[in-house]
């Protein structure tokens, strides 16, 4: 095991505490696409008026239906005609994404970190805990989306501000098979989901969100409404079979044969059904992180 000093250790939290400083300001579009479209319903027109607003989201949405990825038989060139050409629901959940990811897009990651495992993973997570929001009751359902694109946004975090010790965290993981949450408080006397929930409440997203980051490692202790289920256990959840999948953040993440079991007391539950519908849904919006 590597051993870390206590003034190591010290100086290594201090750095992540100051490199929140450091995190980009959501700029107004980004606020209005986060606000507006968090929820589910909206409509092409007023998705495609956000969007034109951001130059760079724009491009990268037309440079995406114009793909032979999805089929395109002559030049798409206006935003409303590339959300009917791709869905709007598809639309939807990769400007929500990009709009965090583009944040970050001049900055210099880690050499182990990839923005597009990071966006897979991050609207995997999302768009499962929102499918999740139909079928059981859960707390604050409106922010299912944001919590699960948000939950590991302090991932990011570290492999931008503290690159050099984000490789070390995935060498000694596998070295020693230890969680990572387990790496990084040793390492940094932080942890992933600390700095994910700093980062929302900067951002100024919600405690409902801010909480679900905080906690989506120990859920059990993130209080919910009776009859409810919070939204820290649902991305908990969701997060431990997004990972089996193989859409995990890590490098080379492993295909496990079974997918953990999405099991929630006192609320029935037909998991077969929900990995048949976040399946139906992913095959397009996925395409787009590619």
């Amino acid at each position: 095991m590597i051993t870390v000093t206590s003034d190591r250790r010290g100086r290594s939290r201090k750095q992540a505490m100051l490199s929140l400083a450091r995190v980009p300001a959501l700029s107004p579009t980004a606020t209005q696409l986060l606000g507006r479209l968090a929820r589910r319903h909206c409509e092409v027109r007023e998705l495609a008026v956000l969007i034109e607003r951001d130059p760079l989201l724009s491009a990268q949405i037309l440079a995406i239906a114009n793909s032979a990825a999805f089929g395109r038989t002559h030049q798409i060139s206006s935003i409303q005609h590339a959300i009917a050409m791709i869905g709007l629901g598809a639309v939807r959940k990769f400007a929500l994404a990009r709009s965090i990811s583009n944040l970050f897009g001049k900055r210099k990651t880690a050499p182990s970190f990839s923005i597009t495992r990071f966006n897979l993973h991050s609207v995997a997570a999302g768009m499962f805990v929102e499918i999740l929001a139909e079928y059981v009751t859960l707390e604050n359902s409106e922010d299912a989306f944001l919590a699960g694109l948000f939950h590991d946004v302090g991932k990011l975090v570290i492999a931008v501000a503290l690159p050099e010790e984000y490789e070390e965290i995935l060498e000694t993981a596998a070295l020693t098979c230890e969680p990572i949450l387990e790496i990084e408080r040793r390492l940094l006397q932080t942890d992933h989901a600390e700095l994910s929930a700093l980062a929302v409440d900067y951002w100024g997203l919600g405690d409902p969100i801010r909480t679900a980051a905080a906690y989506h490692h120990e859920p059990d202790k993130s209080p919910a409404a009776s009859g409810k289920i919070s939204l820290a256990m649902a991305v908990a959840k969701v997060d431990a079979v997004v990972n089996a999948a193989g859409m995990s953040l890590l490098p080379a993440p492993p295909l496990r044969n079974e997918i953990p079991p999405l099991a929630f007391d006192g609320f029935p539950l037909d998991q077969g059904l929900l990995i048949e519908r976040f399946t139906a849904e992913w095959t397009t919006t996925g395409a787009m992180f590619r």
